[in-house]
Parts: structure tokens; sequence; C-alpha cells
């Protein structure tokens, strides 16, 4: 049903089918990219979420087939994007999940994609049916277009930043205590926030491109060998996002 839903949309849509018994029926996820955009790492993220929560994970390409393989290729297509666009997009993805049967919907992103998932989360906040469940990995949404304050208390929300992140007023320990500022003050039915104070930025990305442009970009030491020294936090902050989804989607913790 997806697939001839998605025909209808600007971007391509990946979808991610559990490859485990565990199953939330009903229940899908929007993967949102980093400022990468679509590359291997945001699949692996995606199959990875549908495996331990059973439920359908979807990736929209809003770079529409581009990808940034160097920072600077990053930053022009992340800059080149039109947020507000590219949330109405997602919003009519959204929509069209819920008219596939899926009842249950949630988003997560990662980077760029984190704020994203906020702004959708806002944005469907005026729909009939909001998001069930919406996550940020070390993202926020830019104030002057989206604010976090509208997201409706039918909506849960999770986020995950590390302490060593130093993107001041996106990602930083700054702008992680006003994200939770913003979502407590308006009395969100789940509002939590995990800090992870030896992490920097990205940490839950595990392949070796990923680490490689970590370093470059001085997110972890040069040094260091973060695929297994990282991999209990990793493991921590997936187990926190799988449980989270599946409370709030509906569902089971089996995992074969």
């Amino acid at each position: 049903m997806i697939a001839e839903a998605a025909k209808k949309l600007p971007f391509q849509v990946f979808p991610f089918k559990p490859k485990t018994t565990s199953k939330i029926p009903g229940g899908a996820i929007i993967v949102l990219q980093e400022w990468w955009g679509v590359n291997d790492q945001i699949k692996i993220h995606a199959q990875r979420l549908a495996d331990s929560t059973g439920a359908l994970t979807v990736v929209p390409d809003l770079y529409k087939g581009q990808i940034g393989l160097t920072a600077e290729e990053a930053s022009h297509l992340m800059n080149s994007l039109d947020w507000r666009a590219a949330v109405g997009e997602l919003t009519e993805l959204t929509q069209q999940l819920y008219e596939a049967k899926y009842r249950n919907v949630g988003s997560i992103g990662f980077c760029m994609g984190g704020g994203l998932s906020l702004a959708l989360a806002s944005r469907m906040a005026e729909k009939p049916r909001p998001l069930k469940a919406a996550v940020t990995c070390y993202g926020t949404p830019p104030a002057d277009l989206f604010d976090v304050r509208d997201i409706t208390r039918q909506t849960a929300v999770q986020g995950h930043f590390g302490g060593k992140d130093t993107m001041a007023g996106f990602s930083d320990p700054a702008a992680a205590d006003a994200l939770e500022f913003n979502l407590k003050e308006n009395a969100l039915k789940a509002a939590e926030i995990f800090r992870y104070p030896d992490q920097g930025h990205a940490f839950l990305n595990d392949t070796d491109w990923s680490i490689q442009k970590r370093k470059e970009l001085g997110f972890v030491n040069k040094d260091a060998d973060p695929k297994s020294a990282e991999l209990k936090i990793r493991d921590l902050a997936w187990s926190r996002i799988s449980t989270f989804f599946i409370n709030n989607l509906g569902g089971d913790t089996r995992v074969d």
C-alpha cells in the first residue's frame, strides 16, 4: 500500500520491513536522514529499528537522489533544503501512511533529521490525526519556523543528545536543555530527554564511513575506536528508542 501511495510524493520512499517476529500492528515509523542524505548509515538505522520494534520503517529521500560525500557538499544540500516545503511533504507522507491503514505513525530523525522529526510533530498537531511519537537524535528545528511547544499532548517525544556535542544552538547541551524546557512547559503526555555526557555529535553512527566523517569533523578523537568503545552507549540509546516506540505505537518486546 505504501508503495502505491509513495508514487504521489515528490521523493522516493525506501521501506524496511521487520525481519523478526516482533510486531506492532498498524505501526509505521518515518526515519529522517542526516545532512548527508539517504546513505547506507540511515538505511541501517531504519532496518535496525524495524527489527527491534516490528514496525514498518520508511525513509523518505528529501534530497531527491542527491547525497553529500563531503561536509561541504552536505552543508550545501542542507542549506538548500526548504524546511517548510520538506515538512509539508512529510505531512503528506504521514497522512498517506494513515490512509494506508497504518493506525499508529511515529517519526525519528538524526542530526538534521532530528530537527525535522520535531518539526513534523509540530505540523501534524494541526491535523486530526497527529503523530503518536517523535524522536530526535541530536537535532532541533529552527525556532523561527517551528515551535516545539505546538506539539500536541497526543504525541510522546523523546530526545538523545551528547554532552560533548559542540553544534551550538542545534544539538549542544544548551540546545538540549532549551528543548526539554519548552516540551515540559507544554506538559506533553511524555517528554524525555536523555543525555550522554561523554558523547559528541552523531554518536549513533557506526559504519566505517560514518566514523571516518565523525573524526574528520572533530566529533570524536582521531585515535579513538568508537565502534567498540561506544557500543554499550549505542545499545543503551537504541534500547530506549525501541521501547519508546513499542510503548507508544503498541506492540510487544519480543526480538528474535
